[in-house]
C-alpha cells in the first residue's frame, strides 16, 4: 500500500497544472518570455561538452509543457509544448531568445468539446518549412505548410499505441523517411518499443516498414533528431518515483541504415544527465549546424516542467564536434 501510495502522489505530481500551476487568462494573451541563465554544470558526463544553460519563464497562464524541439533553419528552433502551443527561439545572439510574439496555439478542435492538443514530437522539411507533429491521447500526426493548411491523420499502425505513450518521437530524415517510436515499451517488454518507418509523409496515405528499438532498462525514447553524418540522436529518460519526481536523461545514437523490418534496432548510449539541475524532465532534442561548418554545430535538449512548481522549462546547449562526428552516409543511405 505505501508504494501505491507513492506512485499516486508522483503520478498527480506529473500530472500537467498540479501544485498550483493553473493556466489563468486568455489564449491570446501575449506571452513575453524570459531567458535566464542556469549556471551549474554538475550532473553530466559523456561525449558531449556542455556550452550553455537556460530556464525559461513567462507569466502566461498556457506557458510550459514543453515537449518537442525541431530545428527551424537559419539559426532557430521551434519548441512544441504538450497543450499544443509552438514557440520560436532565435539562436543567433551569446544566449536565445524567444521570438517576440511567436508562442501561438495550433491545438485543433476534433468535436464540439474535444481538441488536440498532446502535441509530444515535431519534425520539419528544411527545404519547404513543412511541419509535423505527433500527438498522443488521440495518436494522430498533424502536418501544417507554409500557407497554414494543416491535415490531420491517424495512421492505422499506431492507433492501438497507448494512449500516454504513442507518438513521442517523429524524426524526419534527410532522404525524406521518418521514423516514429513509441515512448511505452510493448506489452510484455521493459526494453523494447514499437517503431515505424515511412516512406515519406506521415500524413499521407503511406504503409510503413514495422520495426523495434532497444531502449535501456527503464528509458523510454521521447524525442529523436539526426546528425549531419546520418546517425540518429535520441533522447531516452527515465522517471525516479519520489516526491518530487527525479528524472535521469540520456541521449543515444543509432545508424538509420541499420533499420529492418521486424528486427530490434540498438543504440548506443553517449551522454549522461542525472541529479542536480540536470535531473528534470528533458523531451525535445534538436541539432543545429554551424553556418560556417555543417558538420558541426550543437545539440539541443528542452525540458517539460508539467506546469509544476518543482519542475522547470529548461534549454541546454552542446557541442557537436569532431569528436563526435563521422564522415558523412553516402548520399541516398542517410
Amino acid at each position: 500500500m505505501p508504494r501505491l501510495l507513492l506512485l499516486a502522489l508522483v503520478a498527480l505530481g506529473l500530472a500537467p497544472g498540479t501544485f498550483l500551476r493553473t493556466p489563468t487568462g486568455l489564449r491570446s494573451d501575449v506571452a513575453v518570455v524570459a531567458t535566464v541563465p542556469v549556471t551549474n554544470r554538475t550532473g553530466i558526463s559523456g561525449d558531449l561538452t556542455l556550452t550553455g544553460a537556460w530556464e525559461l519563464t513567462s507569466a502566461h497562464g498556457w506557458f510550459g509543457g514543453f515537449s518537442a524541439l525541431v530545428a527551424a533553419g537559419e539559426g532557430r528552433l521551434i519548441a512544441g509544448s504538450d497543450r499544443g502551443w509552438l514557440l520560436d527561439l532565435d539562436l543567433s545572439g551569446p544566449a536565445p531568445r524567444a521570438v517576440p510574439g511567436s508562442f501561438r496555439f495550433v491545438g485543433k478542435r476534433a468535436g464540439e468539446r474535444k481538441e488536440v492538443i498532446d502535441l509530444e514530437s515535431l519534425a520539419r522539411d528544411q527545404v519547404s518549412g513543412t511541419l509535423w507533429g505527433g500527438f498522443e491521447r488521440a495518436n494522430l500526426v498533424m502536418r501544417w505548410t507554409k500557407d497554414g493548411t494543416r491535415t490531420l491523420r491517424r495512421p492505422p499502425e499506431i492507433a492501438k499505441w497507448s494512449a500516454n505513450s504513442g507518438p513521442e518521437t517523429l524524426v524526419r530524415l534527410a532522404d525524406g523517411r521518418f521514423v516514429m517510436l513509441a515512448e511505452g515499451p510493448r506489452r510484455g517488454s521493459e526494453t523494447v518499443h514499437q517503431a515505424l518507418l515511412f516512406p515519406r509523409d506521415p500524413a499521407a496515405h503511406v504503409t510503413p516498414l514495422a520495426f523495434r528499438f532497444a531502449a535501456p532498462a527503464d528509458y523510454d525514447p521521447v524525442d529523436a533528431t539526426q546528425a549531419p553524418d546520418g546517425r540518429v540522436l535520441i533522447l531516452l529518460r527515465r522517471v525516479r518515483y519520489a516526491i518530487p519526481a527525479q528524472f535521469d536523461t540520456a541521449i543515444a545514437i543509432a545508424d538509420p541504415r541499420e533499420i529492418r523490418a521486424g528486427q530490434v534496432w540498438q543504440a548506443r548510449i553517449i551522454q549522461r544527465l542525472s541529479g542536480a539541475v540536470f535531473g528534470d524532465n528533458f523531451e525535445g532534442i534538436a541539432f543545429v549546424p554551424a553556418p560556417e561548418a555543417p558538420a558541426r554545430g550543437a545539440v539541443w535538449l528542452i525540458a517539460d516542467d508539467n506546469f509544476s512548481l518543482f519542475q522547470r522549462n529548461l534549454l541546454i546547449r552542446f557541442d557537436w564536434g569532431l569528436q563526435t562526428s563521422r564522415p558523412a552516409s553516402p548520399p541516398g543511405h542517410q
